[in-house]
């Protein structure tokens, strides 16, 4: 690439673009931006709508340890694998326990912490449903063990 720094997208990638855009289904993205936007979107009360689900993460390889939440009603829940696991398959785990809480419109960001893997999730039924609209947060630790 005359000119630039050669970005790579992952280890074989030899384009370094893309072949569109994803405008597409950018209107899902901006609906929810908006919704977690609106004052008193996010219900109350996520120990009780949430983490019975949430319990159910030995299905998914994983085992809750602890949750607690905050003022803003984000659930935070701390989780470790319950086998021992590469992080592609942690990964994969965490996915479908967020699978356990997530409503029609949700979004997901991962990133580590140190040694842990954390997700923060929105998630939240729009307006026009058989309930009215409302959102849950959850930031999701996945504990990784001492390697």
């Amino acid at each position: 690439m005359t000119g630039s720094v050669e970005r790579r997208r992952w280890d074989t990638d030899e384009v370094f673009t893309g072949v569109a855009d994803a405008g597409a289904f950018a209107s899902a993205a901006d609906d929810l931006a908006q919704l977690a936007r609106r004052e008193g979107w996010v219900a109350e009360e996520p120990e009780i709508h949430l983490v019975p689900h949430l319990r159910a993460a030995e299905q998914a390889g994983l085992r809750l340890v602890e949750t607690s939440v905050g003022d803003d009603g984000v659930l935070t829940a701390l989780v470790e694998p319950t086998a021992q696991s590469g992080r592609r398959e942690i990964r994969q785990r965490a996915w479908v326990l967020i699978g356990t809480v997530a409503e029609t419109l949700s979004s997901v960001r991962g990133y580590r912490a140190g040694d842990d893997i954390v997700f923060d999730v929105v998630t939240g039924e729009p307006d026009g449903g058989r309930f009215a609209s409302h959102g849950h947060v959850l930031r999701l630790t996945i504990r990784l063990p001492a390697t």
